[in-house]
């Protein structure tokens, strides 16, 4: 018997198997004999579906699909994230944004509801 069981379960084993022996000869031949055309054809049925060149196990199939789908999730996340413009074009403009401190951007911002209406105006057009 196998030696992870305990004593009571070998003892439970070796009871079952003598029950099962002892109602084996109570049965008649004939139904004796289709149980072990049925335990056969099981047996036989379990091995033809086991071969094959190309039999892959379901726990396999069933892996292979989460990591495809772990994959296309990281690709869609990975390269279809938005890419967000930086406020700052060109390194003339950096130099404006970091100097906060000089008196012309302060200029800049009490003048800017002008500089908003000269933006607005356009290019030589007409204010309305």
């Amino acid at each position: 018997m196998n030696e992870k069981l305990g004593e009571k379960e070998a003892r439970f084993l070796e009871k079952a198997r003598q029950s099962l022996m002892a109602t084996e000869d109570r049965i008649e031949a004939n139904t004796l004999s289709r149980l072990r055309d049925f335990r056969v054809r099981a047996v036989e049925a379990a091995d033809a579906r086991g071969r094959g060149f190309f039999r892959i196990p379901n726990w396999a199939r069933i892996g292979g699909v989460v990591t495809a789908a772990a994959a296309i999730l990281v690709f869609m996340i990975w390269f279809d994230t938005p890419k967000q413009d930086l406020p700052v074009k060109n390194a003339d403009d950096i130099e404006i944004v970091l100097n906060v401190d000089s008196a012309d951007n302060i200029d800049l911002y009490e003048d800017l509801d002008f500089y908003e209406w000269l933006a607005g105006t356009g290019n030589g057009g007409s204010s309305s």
